[in-house]
């Protein structure tokens, strides 16, 4: 071979190269190249709030099976924590370190700071379903959804007042949400009486004793179902004639049969009717009756929308985050956006 045919044939092996090296770079990457999108779910499971834990595993699965007709390669993975926050950290560790997921849907208090104190260093999306905002400050990739606790106390409370109710008390779980409703309620009621508890307990005579004591007219409690449950009891067995305030998940079929009577003329706030279509799609996916219907709807509005952002940005969270913040009105659960990485979600107030 002469030397110019060596110096053709060696241009055309390096052009071939660069072109190949251009293709291959260049080609979008695709989920089914990269492997399926993995989401971590923190929920409670079989702890105090299963009820809506299991709720919230039957609406994220509807949207894990709709998604895949989609074309969206998506792997969810559970973690039951029991309300625990030491356990939804560890679940967390798992999550990332093995199963190695790209974001972590994370609900209730004491999971919502704990995981996001534990992400707040690494590249994982991370939408909480609970009350309190002190995550946000964690980290630009956390997000808030979930009602509005300390608006919704001021409005239970302003109801209480419409009432001509005197005097009114705050039944408070040692979290987050328990304070946040403090201070709604105080809005209104600057010198209400204030009982603390530890969450999980379900004894409440004695704080309810010293608040039928105190002459309030109304107690307000945004516990979990068994707080409501607790409650209810106390008033009933101290023949305390009293009026009820709550988030209107706690208020589930169980409550409403045992305690109709004390729940008579009770104030809750909370979400708003649940899109029918998806009401449809619960009772085909789900062989028994769900405690609530708002944990499903709810999940399965997120999954589905970190799921499509992931996909979207692949590796790049800026870009997940700026999709998430950016994601459309979604009436499942009566979802208009994230402003300020928090969930505008329409709040309704019932009265029983």
């Amino acid at each position: 071979m002469s030397k110019t045919a060596k110096w053709i044939l060696a241009i055309i092996v390096i052009a071939l190269i660069v072109l190949g090296v251009w293709y291959y770079g260049s080609k979008p990457t695709t989920p089914a190249e990269t492997g399926p999108i993995k989401i971590g779910v923190i929920t409670d499971l079989t702890g105090h709030a299963a009820y809506w834990g299991e709720s919230t595993r039957v609406g994220a699965e509807i949207a894990q099976k709709e998604l895949k007709a989609e074309g969206y390669d998506v792997d969810l993975i559970f973690e039951d924590y029991q309300l625990d926050a030491t356990k939804s950290v560890s679940a967390a560790q798992k999550l990332v370190n093995l199963d190695n997921v790209s974001a972590i849907y994370s609900e209730f208090n004491p999971a919502s700071i704990a995981v996001s104190s534990f992400l707040k260093d690494l590249p994982v999306l991370h939408i909480y379903d609970a009350a309190p905002i002190s995550p946000l400050a964690m980290s630009p990739n956390v997000f808030k959804t979930y009602i509005d606790y300390q608006n919704g106390c001021r409005l239970v409370a302003q109801k209480f007042k419409d009432e001509q109710i005197k005097k009114i008390a705050v039944l408070m779980p040692k979290i987050e949400a328990g304070e946040l409703c403090l201070v709604g309620a105080k809005e209104v009621y600057p010198d209400l009486v204030a009982e603390s508890y530890e969450l999980g307990n379900t004894d409440f005579r004695t704080q309810v004793l010293k608040i039928k004591n105190s002459q309030a007219g109304a107690i307000i409690n945004v516990g979990f179902e068994g707080d409501t449950l607790g409650t209810l009891k106390s008033i009933r067995e101290l023949n305390y004639l009293a009026k009820y305030g709550t988030v209107d998940d706690t208020i589930t079929d169980q409550v409403k049969a045992k305690y109709a009577k004390e729940l008579k003329g009770a104030w809750s706030f909370g979400f708003g009717q649940v899109d029918p279509n998806f009401e449809a799609k619960l009772k085909l996916a789900s062989s028994k009756t769900l405690s609530t219907e708002y944990g499903a709807a709810i999940a399965y509005t997120h999954i589905k929308q970190m799921t499509k952002a992931l996909s979207k940005c692949q590796k790049d969270l800026a870009c997940v985050d700026s999709e998430i913040a950016n994601a459309s009105v979604d009436k499942t659960i009566g979802f208009n956006g994230f402003k300020n990485r928090i969930a505008d979600i329409q709040l309704q107030l019932r009265q029983y």
